[in-house]
């Protein structure tokens, strides 16, 4: 580990300018007492023994300047932060003069009291996560991405990599290699006492379906204009809208959970509807609900996360109800492009009441369904196939899933597999096969960070910004 990830660095964290509100950052072991030479609670909270996620308003008092600053700070204790170390937020005016002064009275009394204080270098904190292990090395460069996206589609793809999807795939593509070896070094060890443990067939087998999901894994952005996982698929609105049953009705089978009390579905309900070769990643997710409460709340963080992320949402109205009191719980700002309007329930409704919908929801196809006698569910389908046949889902432009560094460490992964398949094809020994894999494996570590180099670590790190 670095020597100098000893030290308690310090750096604003917001963008340079003038603003309303900044935020300065301290890590390490020191960021505590760093903070308690200056600051003066208003509460008289001793900032050593506050739990972890406290916030404290206060204001910090600088000798030189006799003046008060006013602030707030957000204390989040290891191992519980960001960095997995004492962290201290300060938030305050963004004033650059008064952060430079804050700046300057830190790393001043770190000096006096010979603490090891100092400025942090670009991208330190990341690197620090990365470093205690809270993200891995994949995980780190989607902060990067996220920092520098210009596009939702661009974010959407940084999310993606940050949420650890990509790192998931490497995973298994790693632990289906360690396990194939596992397999060959053990024939290895008992090949004096001819116990056969794995043919070369099986190897073959095997080594071809590792080299087929790499590839695939390389080759996916190129070409598929859909991804294999499915078009992410949203159903939203409020409890008791019929939400499960429709799902369930265009699945053919019960996935959700149905029940006339309101709010049944607290979590995210996720399966593949496939039309004309077309697969849509459906999600039944918790109902919009201003009720309160901490199972509630959760289930409606995941609620967001999946809207931010859909490339098609179903906003789901219980047409036989009060459509107005339904309309307020949904914020029709932030709608995706790709929205299908769905009275529900129709068999309950003489004629779709236009004169109720709001102006945004008349811009978007509506369709009358029913689950109970199945009326629209066909339109409905027809409907979802056309968003994608039509081209309304841009997945052609999307960014490419790696960035490369990861594409070339995978295909040097792909290389290795490559030769371990021609050694098996030319029966040469176990060895020869177990060593390419070993390749292989390290190669796939070198994505996440857990077989790396001082100098790929201070490149990647190096072009994050100071803060971050």
């Amino acid at each position: 580990m670095c020597p100098e990830i000893q030290d308690t660095i310090v750096a604003v964290s917001t963008p340079s300018g003038r603003s309303l509100h900044a935020i300065i950052k301290i890590s390490g072991q020191e960021a505590i007492h760093c903070i308690k030479d200056f600051f003066v609670s208003a509460s008289h909270l001793d900032l050593e023994t506050a739990p972890s996620y406290s916030s404290v308003q206060g204001h910090l008092y600088i000798p030189e300047e006799y003046i008060n600053i006013p602030v707030v700070l957000y204390i989040m204790k290891k191992p519980y932060s960001y960095t997995k170390e004492d962290v201290v937020e300060i938030h305050t005016i963004g004033s650059p003069p008064l952060l430079d002064m804050l700046l300057n009275a830190f790393l001043s009394k770190g000096i006096q009291t010979k603490r090891g204080i100092r400025l942090s270098q670009p991208g330190e904190f990341t690197k620090r996560a990365f470093l205690h292990g809270r993200i891995d090395l994949a995980q780190a460069e989607a902060t990067m991405r996220i920092i520098r996206a210009q596009t939702d589609l661009e974010l959407k793809a940084a999310i993606a990599h940050l949420t650890g999807d990509v790192s998931q795939e490497i995973r298994r593509i790693q632990d289906d290699s360690i396990s194939l070896c596992s397999h060959i070094e053990a024939s290895i060890d008992f090949s004096d006492q001819d116990i056969d443990l794995i043919s070369a067939t099986e190897i073959m087998k095997r080594l071809e379906a590792i080299k087929t999901t790499i590839s695939h894994f390389l080759n996916q952005p190129e070409t598929s204009r859909v991804p294999p996982e499915g078009i992410d698929t949203v159903l939203y609105g409020k409890p008791n809208v019929g939400k499960s049953s429709l799902i369930n009705a265009l699945l053919g089978k019960r996935r959700a959970i149905v029940s006339e009390i309101p709010g049944t579905t607290r979590d995210v309900v996720t399966d593949i509807l496939e039309i004309d070769g077309i697969r849509f990643k459906l999600t039944d997710t918790a109902g919009a609900d201003d009720t309160k409460g901490a199972v509630i709340s959760r289930a409606m963080e995941k609620t967001q996360s999946m809207l931010t992320r859909a490339q098609v949402l179903l906003l789901v109205f219980d047409g036989s109800a009060n459509l107005g009191e339904q309309f307020l719980e949904i914020n029709l700002d932030d709608l995706t492009n790709n929205v299908i309007v769905i009275m529900n329930k129709c068999d309950l409704l003489q004629e779709i009441p236009h004169y109720e919908l709001p102006e945004k929801l008349k811009e978007y196809p509506i369709i009358l369904t029913s689950t109970l006698t199945g009326v629209g569910l066909e339109r409905l389908r027809e409907m979802l196939a056309e968003t994608v046949l039509e081209g309304r889902i841009n997945t052609s432009i999307a960014p490419p899933l790696l960035n490369m560094r990861q594409r070339e460490a995978l295909q040097r992964s792909l290389q290795s597999i490559q030769q371990a398949i021609e050694s098996a094809r030319n029966n040469e020994s176990y060895e020869f096969i177990a060593l390419d894999l070993h390749t292989a494996i390290d190669t796939l570590g070198e994505i996440m960070g857990k077989v790396t180099t001082e100098d790929i670590l201070d490149h990647i790190f190096s072009e994050f910004c100071i803060g971050k």
